[in-house]
């Protein structure tokens, strides 16, 4: 899962973390059935039907089935367009806007339309897919045991704690990672911990808060659960995603090391002098390390069902996941209910359970508007606009740069466009629109495709306008821009230069 760049009105259009938590389960707990309003039941149904053809045309080789899914994820995005906010729907605009010049002045207009739309519908559908695994973790308590335990770690270990937890839980959880651990810290964060010291309560909010915003954006660097690794791979086909996603973990966690050390250089600098009484309210847990095995087992699980179906199938690892991934969150939905489907009539109360579960995730799918214009549109866009360039794309227009400087440049091309709000998705699809061929450029795709994967985590590191920096920003009660921007620049230029290092060093070795 990733952290789409969204406007700030992307969380009016969620219900709340922990609200989802507690209306999910205490509807477990009565065995209420849910219904989908008849107002959302025909944009519900279109997004479905993108996600089920996207499945069709991928497994089944069936570009009509692809053609349909783009089609439907179209209509959702119509249905839903008068109640998006303001941002959304001028994005939306100009997305389509600039992607239907790209479909006009080509030689082929209809079935660019067609093939532009197929992408949005399976940017898309991999989104509900992951959406549906966060669905089940959010009604989870081994996830809110881990979060407990997490928090509860004494001073020295906790930053590295805190980032171990955003990083692991942002693989499930999206920024839904942040609420979860947001909200544990500021109920163990008390005045009476801190000593009475509102300075030193003030002080360690912000190191606790963004131990776990820099270990969830530095995921986005690497994860196969991740939309930055679908789009990646379709930008740059010819990358091998296999070998690169290893790579890009290793260097993600050199990025965390320089969290801490940044962290610690920080603290020393800002910290308030000593209060008079010592904290003694610090969280308490009676669980061990070993309860984060359990995570760490599922998303485990979740990567190597996706790598086996792939292999097997012969699909790619996108195609994999996007089914995959729901079928995973099924089953942990029916865990958690364990106790109500072994008792009499197991299979009944499984088919009530897994029907419930379905309805109240069909409530939530026309919540999926702000993601979907912002995936579907760029999918949309990227296509169209590389339908429509010269063979060459840009070739003729950057070829007098030296080629090493093209994948250095594309993680300050996504740091700066973060910055002005645009969505690394639609970044991402306009650089392998521009550049279909990278070895025109003297450039190995495998470079390419690495140099976007780093930049896309440190653009979602560094944007005010991602749903991260948002719900950070909410909890500290200060805004996106200084979570972001302020209090984490010094980092995001030191992780820059070791992802420079890194881009380099593969150029030079390929």
């Amino acid at each position: 899962m990733t952290d789409p760049l969204t406007p700030p009105c992307h969380n009016n259009d969620h219900t709340d973390f922990s609200s989802i938590r507690a209306r999910i389960g205490a509807a477990d707990r009565v065995m209420k059935p849910w219904h989908l309003p008849s107002r959302d039941t025909a944009s519900a149904t279109a997004y479905l039907l993108a996600w089920a053809a996207t499945l069709l045309d991928q497994f089944g080789r069936l570009p009509v089935a692809g053609d349909l899914g783009g089609i439907a994820m179209l209509i959702f995005l119509i249905l839903e367009f008068p109640r998006q906010r303001r941002y959304a729907q001028i994005l939306f605009l100009a997305l389509t806007g600039i992607g239907l010049i790209g479909v006009v002045i080509a030689a082929d207009p209809i079935p660019l339309f067609l093939s532009a739309w197929r992408r949005g519908a399976a940017y898309g559908a991999f989104f509900l897919a992951l959406s549906s695994l966060r669905d089940a973790a959010e009604t989870s308590k081994l996830v809110r045991r881990c979060g407990r335990h997490l928090v509860a770690q004494p001073p020295g270990r906790r930053y590295a704690a805190l980032t171990a937890g955003g990083h692991l839980f942002g693989i499930i959880l999206s920024y839904g990672a942040i609420e979860l651990l947001g909200a544990m810290v500021m109920r163990a964060n008390t005045l009476l911990a801190a000593g009475g010291s509102e300075a030193t309560r003030a002080l360690r909010t912000r190191r606790m808060l963004m131990a776990i915003y820099r270990g969830f954006a530095v995921m986005n660097c690497w994860s196969p659960l991740n939309l930055m690794t679908a789009v990646v791979s379709t930008a740059v086909p010819a990358a091998p995603m296999r070998l690169l996603l290893p790579i890009a973990f290793i260097v993600s966690i050199g990025m965390a090391a320089i969290g801490r050390l940044e962290d610690r250089l920080s603290a020393t600098r800002l910290s308030p002098p000593r209060p008079l009484t010592s904290g003694t309210a610090r969280p308490q847990t009676t669980e061990s390390w070993s309860i984060h095995l359990r995570i760490v087992a599922l998303v485990a699980l979740v990567m190597l069902l996706a790598e086996l179906g792939s292999i097997v199938l012969g699909v790619s690892l996108v195609a994999a996941v996007t089914l995959i991934v729901p079928l995973v969150g099924l089953g942990w939905a029916i865990a958690q209910a364990w106790t109500f489907v072994v008792t009499a009539h197991p299979l009944a109360r499984t088919a009530a359970i897994l029907k419930r579960r379905a309805g109240r995730f069909a409530l939530r799918v026309p919540s999926f508007r702000s993601e979907a214009t912002v995936l579907a549109g760029s999918g949309f866009m990227g296509v169209a606009v590389g339908g429509a360039l010269p063979a060459a794309g840009l070739a003729p227009f950057i070829a007098h740069l030296p080629p090493v400087a093209v994948p250095l440049l594309v993680p300050v091309i996504l740091i700066a466009t973060g910055q002005l709000g645009l969505n690394p998705v639609a970044v991402v699809a306009l650089l392998g629109a521009a550049m279909p061929d990278p070895t025109a450029f003297g450039i190995s795709p495998t470079v390419l495709a690495f140099a976007c994967m780093l930049g896309w985590g440190l653009a979602v590191n560094m944007t005010p306008m991602s749903a991260s920096a948002i719900t950070t920003a909410r909890w500290a009660g200060v805004s996106p821009w200084t979570v972001s921007t302020a209090w984490n620049a010094t980092f995001t230029f030191s992780a820059l230069l070791l992802s420079w290092l890194a881009i380099g060093a593969m150029f030079i070795l390929l």
